[in-house]
């Protein structure tokens, strides 16, 4: 199965991303949409595993919600990865209390590691949008992302839990399915 770790966002936040979707899709951009319901921001993929290794990945991600602390995020504009320049990935930012996330994201590593797990190399806090798959209407796209950032709405975005998920790929494109969620404790 294919799993990864994700921070859920709020409806509030999935209604605000599909608004930003909706505006720029009026300008026929070749782009794969992320699904209103797939809304969240990745902490870690890990890819494909066994049943036998859920056990005890389930056991590592219950110690890390154990240390670490609560923390809150507010979204910011809209990004590109690379860059605005080549644009591949479009996301929405976030910002906050970014030492708490880093922190998670280190005890993440820290502990599956010790289950062969690698560690992040960089860790880029943001919720997916959409992915390009040609270069159709990009410079529209672009330059309207930067009209919507700057009067897009900071949106709260409290940290609580995070899910371990299971993507299910299909030809309508993946489904998300939660198996197992952690309260943030330490």
């Amino acid at each position: 199965m294919r799993i990864f770790i994700a921070i859920p966002v709020p409806e509030e936040i999935k209604e605000e991303a599909s608004r930003i979707k909706a505006e720029l899709n009026r300008l026929g951009p070749d782009i794969k949409w992320v699904e209103y319901e797939n809304y969240h921001i990745t902490l870690k993929f890990l890819g494909e595993v066994t049943e036998g290794q859920l056990d005890d990945i389930k056991a590592k991600l219950l110690m890390v919600a154990q240390a670490c602390p609560q923390f809150n995020f507010k979204t910011t504009g809209i990004g590109f990865f690379p860059n605005k320049n080549r644009p591949r990935v479009m996301w929405l930012g976030v910002k906050g209390e970014m030492n708490k996330a880093q922190f998670l994201g280190e005890r993440v590593d820290t502990y599956l590691e010790e289950l062969g797990f690698e560690s992040e190399k960089r860790r880029s806090f943001h919720l997916t949008l959409g992915r390009m798959r040609s270069e159709r209407n990009i410079d529209e796209v672009v330059s309207t992302t930067g009209d919507i950032s700057n009067n897009l709405r900071s949106y709260d975005l409290p940290v609580k839990e995070f899910f371990l998920m299971e993507s299910r790929l299909s030809s309508s494109g993946p489904e998300y399915f939660v198996l197992e969620k952690y309260n943030l404790e330490g």
